[in-house]
């Protein structure tokens, strides 16, 4: 790899991201908020099935009210959290919202969302949110933002 480069983690798809020097590259994000606490199976099996790889998806639940998360697929609190498992335990049979957060390519987004929409209550949409890949551009004077369009 040229001195000008390097890579900055691995995309979804497999491919290396290469940033040039000065550059940071953002993954493509797509967040997925359902009403109530799903099965983090039931998440992880939609997403296996439309082959997505589960290493790059979180799961987890939000107590309504509150900013503290819960990681669906272990149980536990998520890493720097300030309230004990115990304490969430206490919680948990209140109402909030399971968050799914995962990092589709472009191309992969519609077939995720499209089996994202088909878990959780019939009659209920999740809401989902995609951002596609951003590169910053450190600068002299400043730092040039470039936005992945997505439809």
């Amino acid at each position: 790899m040229a001195d000008s480069e390097h890579t900055e983690g691995t995309h979804p798809a497999g491919k290396p991201a290469v940033a040039a020097q000065g550059e940071i590259i953002g993954k493509p994000t797509m967040l997925v908020k359902y009403d109530g606490m799903l099965d983090a199976e039931t998440v992880l099996s939609c997403l296996k099935r439309v082959n997505y790889p589960l290493e790059d998806v979180s799961i987890l639940f939000r107590v309504e009210g509150s900013d503290q998360v819960m990681d669906l697929t272990t149980g536990h609190m998520a890493a720097g959290q300030s309230l004990t498992d115990e304490e969430l335990s206490a919680r948990k049979s209140q109402s909030g919202q399971t968050l799914v957060l995962l990092h589709p390519t472009a191309e992969q987004a519609p077939a995720v969302g499209q089996a994202l929409t088909e878990i959780g209550h019939p009659n209920l949409h999740p809401e989902i949110e995609y951002a596609g890949e951003t590169r910053a551009h450190g600068r002299p004077g400043g730092v040039d933002r470039h936005d992945e369009h997505v439809s």
